[in-house]
């Protein structure tokens, strides 16, 4: 999801609340490239003085500083710093293809897959394919398009190679 996507997503009223926190919580990680697992443990505690959230992942035991951004430091606020208790993954993912489509997000999309040994092509609206994951993606994709320097989103994505994270991000040296 590009910048004026989640501008968009952001800035959606009228949600249901099971919606609205499922959009915020999703924004969250878009503007900070937390997984799931740092994202449900955030506390007002990992908020430090000098603005940034700091917090050990637990897949790596890595702990990285992620600078707020001001939609996040709102969304904090409007949870009074004690952010929605989580879904499952498989509602959360529901419920974020309704927020997407409520959002407008239709952009036709082609997914190439394989069918019977043989690749075939689906087409679909973009919001169809948006996941839990589709978040992480973005903020890596949108703060290497923003000339972030590839080591300072690494830091946070926490990859090993800057090989392994252009795939991640699906760039490679021609893009």
């Amino acid at each position: 999801l590009n910048e004026s996507e989640l501008t968009a997503i952001y800035n959606l009223d009228k949600l249901s609340k099971q919606l609205e926190k499922v959009r915020d919580m999703f924004l969250i990680v878009c503007y900070t490239g937390l997984r799931y697992s740092a994202l449900i443990r955030l506390t007002k505690d990992n908020i430090t003085s000098d603005n940034t959230i700091k917090i050990k992942t637990q897949k790596t035991e890595k702990i990285i500083d992620v600078p707020i951004h001001s939609h996040v430091q709102q969304i904090f606020e409007k949870y009074d710093y004690q952010l929605p208790k989580p879904i499952s993954n498989q509602k959360y993912n529901e419920y974020i293809k309704d927020v997407m489509k409520i959002a407008e997000i239709n952009e036709p999309i082609t997914k190439q897959y394989r069918k019977n040994g043989m690749l075939a092509n689906l087409t679909e609206p973009k919001f169809k394919f948006v996941t839990s994951h589709t978040a992480r993606r973005s903020f890596a994709t949108n703060a290497f398009l923003a000339d972030v320097s590839v080591l300072s989103i690494m830091q946070i994505t926490v990859h090993r190679t800057e090989s392994a994270f252009m795939k991640y991000i699906k760039m490679s040296a021609e893009n």
